[in-house]
């Protein structure tokens, strides 16, 4: 399993492929079509992530030894960047 500073690396390498910011803006556009949609259930606002304009939601559950992280958002640019967030923390060790 990668670690987060492995999977942060691998970001800014394919970050660092685009020359434009609009083909950067572009590729976290995309980024937040990938993520799967949380489903509706869970947008709620116990998991609403306060001070965003954006509606953003963050769904955090423990499985085994894991912490599992989901997320959503109304706009795509926040959608992305979320989708970057749960890229980085996929499955993250909870240390029990």
């Amino acid at each position: 399993m990668a670690t987060i500073k492995e999977r942060q690396e691998v970001l800014v390498e394919e970050f660092e492929f685009f020359d434009e910011w609009m083909d950067k803006y572009n590729h976290i556009i995309e980024m937040g079509k990938s993520l799967d949609a949380l489903p509706e259930e869970k947008k709620n606002d116990d998991l609403l992530v306060q001070g965003c304009q954006s509606k953003v939601w963050l769904h955090a559950e423990k499985s085994g030894d894991n912490v599992l992280f989901q997320a959503d958002a109304d706009a795509i640019i926040a959608k992305g960047i979320v989708a970057i967030q749960a890229h980085l923390h996929q499955v993250v060790s909870s240390g029990t």
